[in-house]
């Protein structure tokens, strides 16, 4: 039966089936926060931002997390700044059961790793890091009381990128896994979804349009493998999918499969 399925959840799923919560630690608070402030210009309201304790660990954590301690006061956004060596992809996240749930966010070990999410009443107080077994890291929040800004555009262009992406993953999948898609419809399904992604390109006014831009002649190519075009375009799809998740507008797929 249809499942609707938010492929970052995908990526906290897998990474969750082992769980090393026995290496991370919480370092313990400052004993002064030293909170930072700061005034806007367009109004006589005041931004304040507080720098929370680092928190440390050695490879994945995940449900239920490592205590992510959020200070008193109306602060509304956080930002994660990661750091671990070598070369390691991971995934960091906290979790809103009222709003998108577990919302992951993907990164590099050794490059810049800064990363914000929004602050409700309902925000879980737990840290969720997906990481290669025996990766130290170490994350360190700053909480504002600025709020997180969704760019719009960017919020359009993630919900139109769904569509085409659901039919390429449902003609994959179909074909390749449950033998339930043939050749020819697998073609049919694939220059669709072309036809759709290059209109989405042409009308798109935020930076997603040069990633769908490139994804057309891939989806076009005469010599795409049946079965095979999520791992073809997976560079493109990637970038998209971080722009979304960085934007708290995460694609979803509508899968045609599973349960």
């Amino acid at each position: 039966m249809p499942a609707s399925v938010n492929i970052l959840r995908i990526g906290a799923t897998i990474a969750g089936a082992v769980l090393l919560l026995s290496g991370c630690t919480a370092a313990p608070p400052a004993d002064d926060p030293s909170p930072s402030a700061s005034a806007t210009t367009e109004s006589a309201s005041v931004e304040v931002a507080v720098n929370g304790p680092a928190i440390t660990g050695t490879g994945t954590a995940m449900d239920p997390g490592v205590a992510l301690a959020i200070p008193a006061g109306d602060f509304r956004s956080v930002t994660l700044t990661v750091d671990c060596a070598g070369d390691a992809t991971f995934q960091v996240g906290i979790s809103d059961p009222a709003g998108a749930g577990l919302s992951l966010q993907r990164g590099r070990c050794g490059g810049d790793a800064t990363f914000e999410w929004p602050l409700t009443a309902t925000t879980e107080k737990a840290l969720s890091v997906a990481i290669r077994e025996g990766v130290a890291w170490s994350v360190t929040p700053r909480f504002s009381t600025a709020e997180f800004v969704v760019d719009p555009e960017i919020a359009e262009d993630c919900a139109a990128f769904s569509g085409p992406y659901s039919a390429i993953f449902n003609a994959d999948v179909g074909y390749a896994q449950y033998d339930d898609v043939d050749e020819a419809e697998w073609n049919e399904r694939i220059d669709t979804a072309a036809d759709t992604l290059a209109d989405l390109a042409d009308e798109s006014s935020s930076r997603l349009a040069e990633s769908f831009t490139a994804l057309v002649p891939i989806l076009r190519d005469p010599q795409r493998v049946p079965g095979d075009m999520m791992s073809a375009m997976r560079p493109q799809t990637e970038t998209i999918l971080d722009a979304c998740g960085a934007n708290q507008t995460q694609v979803s797929i509508n899968a045609d499969y599973g349960a």
